[in-house]
C-alpha cells in the first residue's frame, strides 16, 4: 500500500510543477486552438499504452476488458466536463490544487468525493446503477476490430510524433506563471517543468503504478474517482477495505502537490469570492455524478483508459471535452480563478 502513497507523492509533484491541468487544456484547444496540452496528453498516453501491452504480453498486468454502457458514458461525460469548468479544476486537479493551498478547489474536491461516495455505496447508487447497467457488447476498440492492439499503438505513436514536432517547431505563446521566490534556489523548483518532458514521466510514472497496484490485487493505473470515494467511506465507517492502494494514491497526489509548491514558493492560501463558492460546490456535484456515470474522470478515461483504446475512455473524453467547451462558452474564464 506504501508504494500508492509514494506514486501519488510523485504523480501530484508533477502536476503542480509541470501545471498539467485538463480544464486549461480543453479549454485552449477550442477556443485558442491551441494542441499543446492535446500533445502532451498524448505524449503520456503514448507511454503507457506501450508498457501497458507490453507488460500484459509477458503477463504481468490483465488489460480490463468493460462493456460499454453509452448513455451513461455520453450523459457522463458531459456532465464531468461542465463540472470541471465550475469548479475550475478536474478530479486530479482539485487533489493537486488543494496541495497549492487554493480553498475553492478544496470545496470542490470534498463536494465531489462525497458525491461519488453516494453513487457507490449512499442514496445516489440505486438512480446510477441501472443507467450504468444498460450495456452494449461493444469491448475494447482492437477487439471489436479484430486486430492486434499494438497497430493501434503504433498509430498512435506516430499520431504523438507529429504533434510533438510540429509543437516544437511552431510553439504558442503560454502566458507566464506568478514569479515566485523558492526556498530551495534550484532550477527544479525555481521554473517550471516542461510539459512535454512531464507528460514523458507522468507516462512511465503511469506503468509503474499499474504495475504495483497490480500486486495489491488492483488491476488499474491511475485513478481518483473511486479513490476519492474510499477515502470518504473510510472515514465514516472505518472499514479497513477502503484504506487501499488507490486511497493512498490521492492522498499522495495532495502531499506531492503540497511538497512542490512549498519548495517552490508556489503555496498560497487563497479564497474565492462568495458568488464562486456555489459554483464550485455545484461542479463538485456534477463531477461526482458525471464520474460515476462515465466510469470515472479525466483521470481514468482520457489518460489511462484511452491507453488500452477503452470505448469508454475515449467516447467520455470527448464528450468531457465538449462539456468544458459548452460551459466556457456560459462561464467566463476569469470568473473560474481560484
Amino acid at each position: 500500500m506504501l508504494s500508492g502513497l509514494l506514486i501519488g507523492i510523485a504523480f501530484g509533484f508533477l502536476l503542480q510543477r509541470s501545471q498539467f491541468c485538463f480544464v486549461s487544456g480543453f479549454r485552449n484547444l477550442y477556443f485558442q486552438k491551441n494542441t499543446r496540452f492535446l500533445t502532451a496528453l498524448l505524449i503520456a498516453v503514448s507511454i503507457q499504452s506501450v508498457g501497458f501491452f507490453a507488460l500484459s504480453a509477458f503477463g504481468l498486468i490483465t488489460i480490463p476488458t468493460t462493456q460499454l454502457p453509452v448513455s451513461a458514458t455520453l450523459a457522463g461525460g458531459l456532465l464531468f466536463g461542465a463540472g470541471m469548468v465550475l469548479s475550475n479544476c478536474c478530479a486530479a486537479g482539485a487533489w493537486f490544487r488543494t496541495g497549492e493551498g487554493l480553498t475553492g478547489s478544496w470545496i470542490a474536491l470534498v463536494c465531489f468525493s462525497l458525491t461519488m461516495a453516494a453513487t457507490q455505496t449512499g442514496a445516489l447508487r440505486s438512480w446510477i446503477n441501472p443507467i450504468v447497467k444498460q450495456v452494449t457488447p461493444i469491448d475494447n476498440i482492437y477487439l471489436t476490430l479484430g486486430i492486434s492492439p499494438w497497430i493501434l499503438t503504433a498509430l498512435l505513436v506516430v499520431i504523438t510524433v507529429f504533434l510533438t514536432v510540429y509543437q516544437i517547431r511552431h510553439p504558442r505563446y503560454q502566458p507566464p506563471r506568478k514569479p515566485t521566490t523558492p526556498l530551495i534556489a534550484h532550477p527544479l523548483f525555481a521554473n517550471p517543468w516542461n510539459l512535454f518532458v512531464s507528460a514523458a514521466l507522468i507516462g512511465v510514472l503511469g506503468v509503474a503504478a499499474w504495475v504495483l497496484s497490480e500486486q495489491t490485487g488492483r488491476s488499474y493505473g491511475f485513478g481518483i474517482a473511486v479513490p476519492s470515494a474510499n477515502a470518504v467511506q473510510y472515514l465514516v465507517n472505518g472499514q479497513h477495505r477502503y484504506l487501499n492502494w488507490g486511497t493512498y494514491f490521492v492522498l499522495g497526489i495532495m502531499l506531492g502537490s503540497f511538497i512542490s509548491a512549498k519548495l517552490s514558493g508556489e503555496f498560497e492560501i487563497r479564497v474565492p469570492e462568495p458568488k464562486a463558492v456555489l459554483q464550485r460546490i455545484s461542479g463538485g456535484v456534477m463531477m461526482g455524478i458525471g464520474a460515476a456515470l462515465a466510469g470515472g474522470c479525466t483521470v481514468t478515461n482520457s489518460l489511462v483508459s484511452t491507453a488500452y483504446f477503452s470505448w469508454q475512455g475515449w467516447l467520455s473524453t470527448l464528450m468531457i471535452m465538449i462539456g468544458c467547451w459548452l460551459m466556457s462558452a456560459i462561464i467566463k474564464p476569469t470568473q473560474c480563478r481560484i
